[in-house]
């Protein structure tokens, strides 16, 4: 009876043992398939951790911030030190981003999941790609491009209008496909340089709600007097943190038209133009050129016939009438420009037809 309970006993420890080796077996059978699925692949298992982006969220009712999931692989050999996160914009520009939530560096653990909160205002790089950028300590980091929401608010116009210097208009324009009515909470005007003004006065007065489908002008109280001729940007802002910009140029401190030409077929050598300096100009004129270009774009200068001769003063408010020496008698029924000049980069323009 002894040597049968003992056999019975060694039976039982013999069969765990062997299913014990089995399963190392299995393991290692199923490494080594695994292995080759990698080495067939032309993946090798890493070394390094090797982390991903796994989604992004933009939110188009909040710019100032967005979100990301960042995955540390089960395959990883250990945890993930998250040490910076970038963007890169469009225009080949990196961001630092350096409010974020959790706080970095933090350490992503093997097969953990983690949201990310990041804090930088996207709203100025709508309708382009933004590339996220996580890097880790000593390992491989990752890369995720989203595309930023197509938002229909726009700039449309901005008027500039000699006669008024204390003031423009601009006009946003919330297309009829955009995905939400915008709240303006800002105008802004910034130079060249750098220099940005914040418009204070603004009619009708903001925050004001620009519905989708709809157009708003505001009349923006700026002086722009000592400004004229210079690139300005017009910024508008939203409460949702979208910012728009349009750049355009001020009017010349003196402001030039050419009217009334005169092609008298008696005489075909030559042709009169009137150019008059606005009485809305803050300068005199100083006509040194005439030009013509014709419609195979080439470009002449003109002789004048005195008087008056060129160089001419042209006073604030006051017209000159010039007659310009050209045979025009191989140009009729041809349009073409004409283009009064100054050394100031004051100009005249006119495109006429010539009968």
């Amino acid at each position: 009876m002894k040597v049968t309970k003992n056999l019975k006993a060694i039976s039982k420890v013999l069969f765990i043992l062997l299913l014990l080796l089995a399963l190392i077996i299995g393991s290692i059978f199923s490494y080594l398939i695994l292995a080759g699925y990698y080495l067939n692949l032309g993946v090798e298992v890493p070394e390094k951790n090797t982390i991903s982006i796994v989604d992004a969220n933009l939110d188009t009712q909040n710019t100032e911030a967005f979100d990301i999931t960042v995955l540390n692989p089960t395959y990883s050999p250990s945890k993930a030190a998250i040490k910076e996160i970038w963007v890169a914009t469009a225009d080949d520009t990196v961001h630092q981003v350096e409010n974020i939530d959790p706080q970095l560096p933090y350490e992503l653990g093997k097969g953990e999941t983690k949201v990310f909160n990041c804090n930088w205002d996207w709203g100025s790089y709508t309708s382009q790609a933004l590339k996220i950028m996580v890097l880790v300590e000593d390992g491989s980091g990752a890369v995720i491009e989203v595309e930023t929401a197509e938002v229909g608010l726009a700039i449309t116009s901005t008027v500039f209008n000699p006669e008024y210097s204390n003031y423009f208009n601009v006009s946003i324009r919330n297309a009829a496909g955009s995905p939400n009515d915008f709240n303006i909470t800002k105008i802004t005007v910034t130079m060249d340089n750098g220099t940005e003004f914040q418009v204070r006065e603004i009619t009708p007065s903001i925050p004001a709600l620009v519905k989708i489908g709809t157009t708003a002008t505001f009349m923006c109280s700026w002086d722009w007097t000592t400004y004229r001729g210079m690139n300005v940007t017009v910024n508008a802002f939203t409460s949702e943190g979208y910012a728009f910009h349009r750049t355009s140029t001020t009017p010349k401190k003196a402001q030039l038209s050419i009217t009334n030409p005169v092609f008298a077929t008696t005489d075909m050598t030559s042709f009169n133009i009137t150019v008059t300096n606005s009485e809305y100009s803050i300068d005199v004129a100083n006509l040194t050129t005439v030009e013509v270009v014709f419609s195979n774009y080439t470009l002449l200068e003109v002789s004048v016939e005195e008087p008056p001769a060129l160089p001419y003063v042209l006073q604030i408010g006051d017209s000159v009438t010039i007659k310009c020496l050209l045979d025009w008698s191989g140009t009729r029924e041809e349009t073409i420009d004409f283009y009064v000049s100054t050394p100031e980069g004051y100009l005249g323009y006119l495109r006429y037809a010539i009968p």
